[in-house]
């Protein structure tokens, strides 16, 4: 990586200050706040400008349908994390020790990102502050079992990569296997969608394109880009 980034990781590794993971987070955060488009099209609950400090003793209660909203944006943060996460995974292996404490603390600090704004997102939805903690918890068992079904997914259904995985041909899969497009559908219909959209609705589709679009990419993408945070999200037509 260049001698600025270094330097940064550097700063950073020794808690002087975290000057290289705030742009990884900016990156996580523009999907979130800044994609309703993208968002529109999968049919996830845009995030609303609203306060998130409640005032003393307010009576506010979550509206009808506010958890179910609350839930798909907290997988869609998700999804951006785990594929951020993957790729760093990826990077780690085999890595020096200087290279092996930089993932180590963009692990630690983007998921302490990803939980920060989901707690937000809950106080601006009016979650009683005495409910926060538990309804995270619940949140937190959500996108654990999201993420380790995707891990597994990837893991059995495209051992050599995304890429090659999508161009197989179905009946050349082998046994006990389902094909990677057809599993990373079914678990973002399972999970994003909570099972209550067709299993041919357009946005199940959209997203599972998506998915796929930004893990080839990342895949592809060289260490030190990477590592540097010299990139962005791969285009999706909309």
């Amino acid at each position: 990586m260049d001698k600025f980034t270094a330097l940064k990781g550097f700063i950073s590794c020794f808690r002087l200050g975290d000057l290289y993971t705030q742009t990884f987070q900016e990156l996580i955060l523009d999907r979130l706040t800044d994609s309703a488009e993208l968002m529109d099209l999968f049919k996830i609950p845009v995030v609303e400008d609203k306060p998130v400090v409640q005032p003393m003793h307010s009576k506010a209660v979550p509206g009808e349908g506010t958890y179910l909203r609350v839930r798909m944006q907290t997988y869609w943060l998700a999804l951006h994390v785990w594929l951020l996460h993957t790729k760093q995974h990826s990077v780690q292996e085999g890595a020096g020790l200087f290279v092996s404490a930089l993932c180590a603390l963009l692990t630690r600090r983007i998921f302490e990102f990803q939980w920060n704004r989901v707690r937000m997102l809950l106080h601006a939805a009016d979650v009683p502050i005495m409910s926060v903690t538990n309804e995270l918890q619940d949140l937190q068992e959500f996108v654990f079992g999201l993420c380790v079904a995707l891990d597994d997914a990837f893991k059995e259904e495209a051992p050599d990569g995304c890429a090659k995985a999508v161009a197989a041909p179905e009946d050349g899969l082998g046994p006990d296997r389902h094909g990677l497009v057809p599993r990373v559908k079914y678990i973002l219909w399972a999970n994003v969608y909570s099972g209550l959209v067709p299993h041919d609705a357009p946005e199940l589709h959209e997203l599972t394109v998506y998915v796929l679009r930004q893990r080839m990419a990342l895949e592809a993408m060289p260490r030190d880009c990477f590592l540097s945070c010299r990139f962005g999200w791969a285009e999706h037509p909309h």
